[in-house]
């Protein structure tokens, strides 16, 4: 075969540029970290590092879900317990509030404390996160929860029953809020009669529960929950005789009445303060079956503050405050288990994604990350032959056969 001096060029230039390309190729590899620098290098191998590359910035971003959850769960549980030591002062205060002995004074220096007691109450039920969002308004976080109606007395919800999600696994979502209804307004209250607008010479009234059987009845046949209005009733007076009204105007009941007797409707006995007239009429609302604490506490605060209230009526107003505020102290408690079974699930999740994470990361490793003793030994390797190969290329080239005519 006749080796020409072209072809002895070209096999040397060619084994010198082979032996450079995989001498680069090793330092790109170190420099760059990793042993698959194409597809092409390991098809397989790169399709499932990019696979677990996904998956790690997946578990990535539910762990940081999962911390932010637990954030706001741990917000909303200090709320809640905050409440809890407030309703415990409060009924050491409607204990001390039943003392016979006391004064209507001595009941307004406790009325003020409970005031505190409820604006501290109501402030933490209105509780916002660092963004500003209501933690207790459903889905409607910009809307202000809880606040007074002037008009009933009561404080009343705004928000929604609405529960915002998070998604802190691949297949787990937890409800990172708990709406106000759910938390505060669940606790049943003993069932009442609220005193509403007056005319003419009417100047007040309170109401007392003569016979609880007869008006829990009255209450739970009518109460309207779906229409306030219709839960709105009216005594009208006609001179020595009263008639209950409902919403429609419909008469439920007459009877004969004389200034400072009660007017006794269905277990009820409404104490009318004044002389009414003829024509002069009051209002009375049925109250709600359920109802949060700050309206269970605003009642005791009107009730002591009132110099007419008999003490018959404070004494049931006490007795009723403190089984409320045990309905109250049971509800948020039920509410605080749930929360805490949530704060535990996302603790789970939290080490779950990092336990996730770390797994893929180390088989992503083994997979496409380089190994530094073996790249080296690679290197070292490269390098001899190419050095060799150069050497070979230049020993070669410079034969000729005037070396053998000499």
């Amino acid at each position: 075969m006749r080796i020409s001096t072209s072809m002895m060029y070209d096999r040397g230039l060619n084994s010198v540029t082979d032996r450079t390309s995989k001498l680069l190729k090793v330092q790109d590899q170190i420099a760059r970290e990793t042993k698959i620098l194409t597809p092409a290098d390991d098809p397989a191998g790169k399709a499932q590092a990019l696979s677990l590359t996904e998956r790690i910035a997946q578990n990535d971003q539910f762990r940081k879900n999962s911390e932010l959850l637990l954030n706001d769960l741990q917000r909303q549980e200090s709320v809640m317990s905050n409440v809890t030591d407030s309703l415990h002062r409060a009924k050491e205060l409607f204990v001390q509030a039943g003392n016979g002995a006391l004064s209507p004074q001595d009941r307004k220096s406790v009325a003020l404390e409970l005031e505190v007691l409820r604006d501290n109450v109501l402030d933490m039920m209105n509780a916002q996160n660092e963004n500003g969002d209501y933690l207790f308004s459903g889905s409607q976080s910009e809307v202000r929860p809880f606040t007074l109606d002037a008009l009933t007395g009561t404080y009343e919800y705004n928000g929604d029953s609405s529960d915002r999600k998070v998604q802190v696994t691949a297949n787990q979502q937890l409800q990172s809020t708990s709406s106000g209804a759910e938390v505060f307004q669940q606790s049943p209250m003993e069932l009442m009669a609220r005193v509403g607008n007056y005319t003419g010479a009417i100047t007040g009234g309170n109401t007392f529960i003569a016979d609880r059987g007869a008006w829990d009845t009255f209450h739970q046949a009518n109460y309207d929950k779906d229409n306030a209005a219709n839960n709105v009733y009216r005594v009208e007076f006609n001179g020595g005789t009263y008639d209950v009204l409902d919403a429609a105007n419909n008469v439920l009941d007459t009877g004969a009445y004389t200034p400072g007797d009660p007017v006794v409707f269905n277990g009820m006995e409404m104490r009318v303060q004044g002389t009414p007239a003829a024509g002069d009429e009051i209002e009375f609302r049925l109250s709600q079956p359920k109802q949060n604490a700050a309206t269970m506490l605003n009642d005791m605060i009107t009730l002591l503050n009132d110099p007419n209230a008999l003490q018959d009526e404070l004494g049931q107003g006490i007795e009723f405050s403190i089984a409320n505020l045990d309905s109250v102290e049971t509800s948020l408690g039920t509410a605080r288990a749930r929360t805490g079974s949530r704060m535990n699930s996302a603790e789970t999740a939290v080490l779950t994604n990092t336990d996730f994470s770390i797994a893929n990361k180390d088989t992503r490793a083994k997979i496409q990350d380089v190994d530094y003793a073996e790249a080296m030994t690679e290197l070292t390797k490269q390098d001899t032959a190419l050095q060799a190969a150069q050497a070979t290329f230049t020993r070669i080239t410079r034969l000729s056969l005037f070396d053998y005519l000499r």
